[in-house]
């Protein structure tokens, strides 16, 4: 395997907010804890410090979780280290995305180890454990219910509500069927995919299946995976969750810190932060919890609470209250003693709202820091790129953009004819003087004859780069093939799935680009494969 490294500022797939963080994160030192530099993290670690954490809580939970996944001696070291004192999480999250769903899953997952193992270089006095915590309480099940293979999509379809994670296997042989017949009799795959099926017989839930999967991924390299979905955890939680639904300060503190983006940054607002932040899942699904003259309702449904019924119920099952996006990050580093979240443009986009929140809440906010991104090349894709004599910067232009700069290249002639028409306006020029000279009006017709032969040029000119897309027809098609394979509907990050290139390149794959997913080197990967 090759690696390229892309300059930021040649992806012009990221939005403006994701480039402006990713390029340049000091510009919102206003709202943010740490800037991300891994001389930043000694600050870090002491805030952290201060911090009460119940590591032995955490521990305990994590090892429950784990009694079911026989682990290797890497990963057994990182969970044994929890409960100690100077043991440190780097973090990233994911909701559940069916059979990891989208590449960028792998990549948060690896740009967490890689900065877990920079930081246990670096400052090896402590102990640093990468996490990446399942989003199982998400409930959008049309987010996380496909994956796409081959220019292929697979969909789950099933019914249910509430929670994703726990949701029924049902379904779930049948899509293992579909994706091996999509992946062929490839063997660097049917080992994974038949101990999934076989795992299916001992799984309860759909969080468990994400679980396995991701385990059976980065045992090997070291990861501790963690579902937040906990009544032990929640009662942890139940002090954060009374004074959110009881004082109701979120919403207050995250539109104002909005405002203040706005008015710095000129960005927009990212998450959408309502009077009370959690749902209720008491009742099997996952509703809205709305406060009118003194008494709470579950939106959807006829159960209200009063502030007494309501402090009892938290007070006794604070496991059916499920923080939504404006509260699971507090929900995260009260739980966790975590030093950085890593995540994509959209996540960081919101993180960056909840600064005065976290404040508020009396939680240390992590260093936040942009996951890798990268592309996976394969050899039939380097062969096209070389025939056509791009670098891989300038693949990440829109296809029309690579059309023309293709033609600029071409050995064909030059059917440009920009010189031509800078000579003619000089002409007209003249002509115009000229024709001033023995009437003033006639400038201003000098001036109308020369747009109109502009236009005509135009013509002219558009009518020669069709033809000379017709001279060039077989590489342009090579182009065309190529862009779509590297950009389907996107980057290919937020659209292909691991498998795809797992079953050609084996699960090493996946440790190969370990090194090479360092989130703080500000590059866009490019993974050549040969």
């Amino acid at each position: 395997m090759q690696v390229e490294s892309i300059p930021l500022d040649q992806i012009r797939q990221f939005s403006t907010r994701d480039s402006l963080y990713y390029q340049s994160p000091e510009k919102f030192s206003n709202f943010v804890s740490h800037i991300p530099t891994l001389d930043n993290f000694p600050a870090v670690i002491e805030a952290k410090a201060k911090s009460p954490t119940d590591r032995q809580l955490l521990s305990d939970v994590v090892t429950i979780q784990y009694a079911k996944h026989p682990s290797s001696s890497k990963t057994q070291s990182l969970i044994s280290n929890l409960s100690k004192d100077n043991t440190y999480a780097v973090t990233t999250a994911h909701q559940p995305s069916l059979l990891t769903g989208p590449l960028y899953y792998i990549y948060k997952i690896l740009s967490t180890i890689n900065l877990a193992e920079t930081l246990q270089k670096k400052y090896p006095d402590n102990n640093y454990v990468p996490v990446f915590v399942i989003g199982s309480e998400d409930h959008d099940f049309e987010e996380v219910n496909h994956l796409h293979l081959f220019g292929k999509t697979v969909t789950w379809n099933r019914d249910g509500q509430g929670s994703v994670g726990h949701y029924s296997i049902e379904g779930l042989d049948e899509i293992l069927t579909e994706v091996n017949e999509l992946l062929g009799s490839y063997a660097l795959t049917g080992e994974l995919i038949t101990q999934l099926r076989a795992d299916l017989t001992s799984i309860d839930s759909y969080q468990e299946f994400a679980f396995k999967l991701t385990h059976l991924l980065f045992d090997s390299l070291g990861l501790v995976i963690l579902s937040m979905d906990d009544p032990k955890l929640k009662q942890a939680f139940i002090p954060i969750i009374k004074k959110e639904i009881l004082e109701r300060p979120s919403q207050k503190l995250v539109q104002e810190t909005q405002e203040k983006i706005k008015a710095e940054l000129d960005l927009n607002s990212q998450a959408h932060a309502r009077e009370i932040n959690f749902f209720f899942t008491g009742y099997g699904g996952r509703s809205r919890i709305i406060f009118s003259d003194g008494i709470y309702q579950i939106d959807g449904t006829e159960k209200t609470f009063t502030e007494a019924e309501l402090v009892t119920t938290i007070d006794e099952h604070p496991e059916w209250f499920s923080p939504n996006v404006i509260m699971r990050p507090l929900y995260q580093e009260l739980i966790l003693p975590n030093l950085a979240y890593i995540g994509g443009g959209g996540e960081i986009a919101y993180w960056t709202e909840r600064l005065s929140q976290f404040d508020h809440f009396g939680v240390p906010m992590p260093m936040l820091i942009r996951r890798r991104s990268a592309m996976i090349v394969t050899p039939e894709e380097n062969k096209l790129m070389q025939k056509l004599d791009f670098s891989w910067g300038d693949i990440f232009h829109d296809k029309q953009s690579l059309i023309s700069r293709f033609l600029d290249n071409s050995d064909h002639p030059d059917y440009k004819l920009d010189k031509e028409r800078e000579q003619l306006n000089k002409v007209f020029e003249m002509i115009a003087e000229k024709a001033k000279s023995v009437d003033v009006t006639l400038a201003k017709t000098a001036g109308a004859e020369n747009a109109k032969l502009s236009k005509s040029l135009d013509y002219l000119q558009n009518k020669m780069k069709k033809a000379l897309k017709q001279k060039e027809s077989v590489s342009l098609n090579r182009m065309d093939k190529l862009h779509g394979k590297l950009f389907p509907g996107g980057l290919q990050e937020r659209h292909n799935n691991i498998l795809q290139y797992i079953s050609a390149y084996g699960l090493g794959l996946i440790e190969d680009m370990l090194e090479h997913c360092d989130p703080l080197e500000r590059t866009f990967k490019v993974f050549r494969m040969s």
